[in-house]
Protein backbone atom coordinates (compact mmCIF):
# COMPACT_ATOMS: atom_id res chain seq x y z
CA UNK A 1 0.00 0.00 0.00
CA UNK A 2 1.46 3.61 -0.65
CA UNK A 3 0.12 6.11 1.50
CA UNK A 4 -0.03 10.21 0.35
CA UNK A 5 0.26 12.39 3.12
CA UNK A 6 -1.98 15.46 1.85
CA UNK A 7 -1.11 18.86 3.50
CA UNK A 8 -2.15 22.55 2.62
CA UNK A 9 -3.95 25.54 3.91
CA UNK A 10 -7.78 25.40 4.50
CA UNK A 11 -9.27 26.27 1.29
CA UNK A 12 -6.92 24.92 -1.42
CA UNK A 13 -9.32 21.66 -2.24
CA UNK A 14 -7.63 19.07 -0.28
CA UNK A 15 -10.61 17.14 0.36
CA UNK A 16 -11.70 17.90 -3.61
CA UNK A 17 -8.58 16.62 -5.05
CA UNK A 18 -9.06 13.11 -2.95
CA UNK A 19 -12.69 12.82 -4.25
CA UNK A 20 -11.17 13.49 -7.38
CA UNK A 21 -8.27 10.68 -7.70
CA UNK A 22 -11.09 8.02 -6.50
CA UNK A 23 -13.96 9.37 -8.69
CA UNK A 24 -16.70 9.96 -6.07
CA UNK A 25 -17.40 12.45 -3.10
CA UNK A 26 -15.72 10.44 -0.38
CA UNK A 27 -14.20 13.49 1.75
CA UNK A 28 -16.78 15.72 2.87
CA UNK A 29 -16.36 19.44 0.86
CA UNK A 30 -17.63 23.24 1.48
CA UNK A 31 -17.28 25.93 -0.34
CA UNK A 32 -17.85 28.68 2.75
CA UNK A 33 -15.98 26.50 5.87
CA UNK A 34 -13.77 24.40 6.23
CA UNK A 35 -14.92 20.71 6.87
CA UNK A 36 -11.34 18.60 7.66
CA UNK A 37 -11.14 18.87 11.38
CA UNK A 38 -9.95 15.39 11.82
CA UNK A 39 -7.00 13.04 10.14
CA UNK A 40 -9.15 10.65 7.62
CA UNK A 41 -7.46 7.73 5.51
CA UNK A 42 -9.12 7.00 2.75
CA UNK A 43 -8.06 3.35 1.45
CA UNK A 44 -8.32 2.48 -2.02
CA UNK A 45 -7.46 -0.01 -4.53
CA UNK A 46 -7.48 -0.19 -8.49
CA UNK A 47 -5.77 -2.40 -11.09
CA UNK A 48 -3.28 0.37 -10.67
CA UNK A 49 -2.54 -1.00 -7.11
CA UNK A 50 -3.25 -0.13 -3.37
CA UNK A 51 -2.73 3.57 -2.25
CA UNK A 52 -3.71 5.30 0.94
CA UNK A 53 -4.88 8.99 0.77
CA UNK A 54 -4.15 10.72 4.57
CA UNK A 55 -6.49 13.94 4.34
CA UNK A 56 -5.62 16.38 7.48
CA UNK A 57 -6.84 19.35 8.40
CA UNK A 58 -6.18 23.12 6.37
CA UNK A 59 -3.65 24.96 8.11
CA UNK A 60 -3.80 28.87 8.36
CA UNK A 61 -7.50 28.98 8.86
CA UNK A 62 -7.85 30.36 12.61
CA UNK A 63 -4.70 31.28 14.42
CA UNK A 64 -0.94 29.75 15.22
CA UNK A 65 -2.90 27.62 18.41
CA UNK A 66 -5.02 25.89 15.83
CA UNK A 67 -2.57 25.19 12.57
CA UNK A 68 -0.09 23.44 16.01
CA UNK A 69 -3.24 21.04 17.45
CA UNK A 70 -3.88 20.07 13.30
CA UNK A 71 -0.31 19.18 13.39
CA UNK A 72 0.08 17.36 16.62
CA UNK A 73 -3.63 15.25 15.63
CA UNK A 74 -1.22 14.49 12.04
CA UNK A 75 1.60 13.06 14.48
CA UNK A 76 -0.83 11.04 16.99
CA UNK A 77 -2.63 9.52 13.89
CA UNK A 78 -0.52 8.81 11.37
CA UNK A 79 3.00 7.09 11.45
CA UNK A 80 5.35 9.54 9.03
CA UNK A 81 8.20 6.71 8.77
CA UNK A 82 4.99 4.77 6.20
CA UNK A 83 4.36 7.89 4.53
CA UNK A 84 5.80 7.16 0.94
CA UNK A 85 4.60 11.04 -0.28
CA UNK A 86 3.97 14.34 0.67
CA UNK A 87 1.45 15.90 -1.39
CA UNK A 88 1.51 20.13 -0.45
CA UNK A 89 -1.74 21.59 -2.05
CA UNK A 90 -1.48 25.16 -3.21
CA UNK A 91 -3.73 27.19 -5.07
CA UNK A 92 -2.53 27.93 -8.79
CA UNK A 93 -4.94 31.09 -8.83
CA UNK A 94 -3.29 32.99 -6.03
CA UNK A 95 -1.04 35.94 -7.59
CA UNK A 96 1.23 36.27 -4.10
CA UNK A 97 3.07 34.06 -2.28
CA UNK A 98 1.39 34.61 0.44
CA UNK A 99 2.61 35.14 4.15
CA UNK A 100 0.23 32.49 5.23
CA UNK A 101 1.58 29.58 3.07
CA UNK A 102 5.32 30.71 3.95
CA UNK A 103 3.56 30.31 7.63
CA UNK A 104 2.20 26.83 6.67
CA UNK A 105 5.24 25.41 5.02
CA UNK A 106 7.39 26.26 8.27
CA UNK A 107 5.08 24.49 10.49
CA UNK A 108 4.95 21.58 8.59
CA UNK A 109 9.26 21.61 8.43
CA UNK A 110 9.06 22.08 12.50
CA UNK A 111 6.53 20.04 13.48
CA UNK A 112 6.40 16.88 10.90
CA UNK A 113 10.66 16.95 10.31
CA UNK A 114 12.28 18.33 6.93
CA UNK A 115 12.95 14.69 5.91
CA UNK A 116 8.45 15.17 4.81
CA UNK A 117 10.46 17.23 1.88
CA UNK A 118 12.30 14.40 0.55
CA UNK A 119 9.54 12.53 -1.29
CA UNK A 120 7.23 15.59 -1.56
CA UNK A 121 4.78 16.44 -4.71
CA UNK A 122 3.35 19.81 -5.30
CA UNK A 123 -0.14 19.79 -6.76
CA UNK A 124 -2.20 23.16 -7.94
CA UNK A 125 -6.16 23.29 -7.28
CA UNK A 126 -7.82 25.56 -8.87
CA UNK A 127 -5.90 25.66 -12.73
CA UNK A 128 -8.67 26.19 -14.74
CA UNK A 129 -9.12 29.21 -13.28
CA UNK A 130 -6.07 30.32 -14.90
CA UNK A 131 -6.53 31.70 -18.20
CA UNK A 132 -4.81 28.81 -20.82
CA UNK A 133 -2.20 31.48 -22.31
CA UNK A 134 -1.09 32.31 -18.73
CA UNK A 135 -1.16 28.88 -17.31
CA UNK A 136 2.77 28.17 -17.99
CA UNK A 137 3.91 30.74 -16.52
CA UNK A 138 2.11 31.34 -13.67
CA UNK A 139 2.54 27.63 -12.88
CA UNK A 140 6.11 28.29 -13.31
CA UNK A 141 6.16 31.60 -10.97
CA UNK A 142 4.66 29.83 -7.80
CA UNK A 143 6.65 26.04 -8.61
CA UNK A 144 9.98 28.39 -7.93
CA UNK A 145 8.61 30.49 -5.25
CA UNK A 146 7.20 27.66 -3.28
CA UNK A 147 10.66 25.07 -3.86
CA UNK A 148 12.75 28.40 -3.03
CA UNK A 149 11.16 28.84 0.28
CA UNK A 150 10.99 24.88 1.08
CA UNK A 151 15.01 24.88 0.07
CA UNK A 152 15.56 27.67 2.28
CA UNK A 153 13.46 26.30 4.74
CA UNK A 154 15.18 22.55 5.26
CA UNK A 155 18.05 24.39 4.91
CA UNK A 156 18.11 25.70 8.66
CA UNK A 157 17.15 22.03 9.74
CA UNK A 158 19.97 20.46 8.04
CA UNK A 159 18.14 18.66 5.74
CA UNK A 160 20.61 16.04 4.24
CA UNK A 161 20.21 15.17 1.59
CA UNK A 162 18.93 18.71 0.82
CA UNK A 163 15.76 19.34 -0.86
CA UNK A 164 15.97 19.43 -4.26
CA UNK A 165 12.98 20.36 -5.62
CA UNK A 166 9.37 18.16 -5.78
CA UNK A 167 9.52 15.04 -7.62
CA UNK A 168 6.12 15.77 -9.14
CA UNK A 169 4.03 18.88 -9.73
CA UNK A 170 0.56 17.99 -11.01
CA UNK A 171 -1.96 21.10 -11.86
CA UNK A 172 -5.75 19.89 -11.38
CA UNK A 173 -9.16 21.65 -11.24
CA UNK A 174 -12.09 19.86 -9.07
CA UNK A 175 -14.47 22.40 -10.79
CA UNK A 176 -14.09 22.92 -14.24
CA UNK A 177 -14.74 20.04 -16.84
CA UNK A 178 -12.20 19.73 -19.97
CA UNK A 179 -10.27 22.76 -18.79
CA UNK A 180 -7.08 20.86 -20.02
CA UNK A 181 -6.31 19.62 -23.72
CA UNK A 182 -3.61 16.95 -22.72
CA UNK A 183 -4.90 15.67 -19.44
CA UNK A 184 -4.14 12.51 -17.66
CA UNK A 185 -6.03 10.43 -14.87
CA UNK A 186 -4.65 10.95 -11.71
CA UNK A 187 -4.42 7.81 -10.16
CA UNK A 188 -2.44 6.69 -13.34
CA UNK A 189 0.25 9.75 -11.40
CA UNK A 190 -0.10 8.40 -8.38
CA UNK A 191 0.27 4.81 -9.10
CA UNK A 192 3.69 4.88 -11.72
CA UNK A 193 5.91 7.72 -9.51
CA UNK A 194 5.19 6.51 -6.11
Amino acid sequence: MRNFLIVGRTGVGKSSFINSILGKPVAETSKYEACTKIIRHYDHTSHLGDICLIDTPGLAEDDLECDIQYLDLIINNVDLKTINTLIYVSRLDETRFRPEEKTTISLLTEKLGAFIWNNAWLVFTFAGSVPNENRDIVSKNRKLQIEEFVKAITLEYNLNPSFQGFQVKLRVDNSSKNWASKSIPIMSVLAAKS
